[in-house]
This record gives C-alpha cells, structure tokens and sequence, in this order.
C-alpha cells in the first residue's frame, strides 16, 4: 500500500513539474518542451502532460499563423497513468534488489 501512495504522489508531482515546464515553454517559445507532435498539412498538434498545443500555418500570403495551448483531460489523465505505472515498476525493482 505505502508503494502505491509513494507512486501515485510522485506521479502527481511528475505530471505538475512537466505541466509547468511545458507551460512556461510555451509562453516563450510558442512550443510545448515535452511532447509528442503529429504533424500533418499546414497543422501541428502538440500533447504534452496536461496540455494540447495547436499551430495552424497559413500557406498563401494573406494567412497568418495561430498558436494556442489549451487543457487536455485526456492527456493528463494518460501522463497520470504513465508515470504511475512508471514509478511504480521502479518502486517494485528498487525493493526487490535492496532485498537482495
């Protein structure tokens, strides 16, 4: 039980450390930091712990290009997920090589 509250507050803590640093990425760089990006025409969607980046490059001369972060539900609920199971395992093997 200890190992699963252990995991959970740290993957709490990785998912707010990494939503902060994609956040004040953003604001300076118009990108997330740590993310997957697809990529696909003239669009580039960014999920990175609990937030969506969405860039629209305008292709002819009048267009402009838009940036904008927006919250991701699932995204957050996934980065939860990952880094609970994550932690988890390392939890799992650390105690199991201490034991030896």
């Amino acid at each position: 039980m200890k190992r699963i509250l252990t995991a959970g507050i740290g993957a709490l803590v990785v998912c707010a450390a990494g939503t902060l640093v994609n956040y004040l990425y953003f604001q300076k760089n118009d990108h997330l930091l740590l993310s997957v990006k697809m990529h696909g025409g003239e669009i580039t969607v960014e999920h990175g712990f609990a937030l969506r980046a969405v860039h629209i490059y305008g292709m002819t001369q009048n267009s402009t290009t838009t940036h904008s972060l927006g919250f991701s539900p699932l995204g957050l609920l996934a980065s939860l997920l990952l880094s609970f199971l994550l932690l988890l395992g390392i939890l799992a093997l650390a105690g199991k090589l201490l034991k030896k």
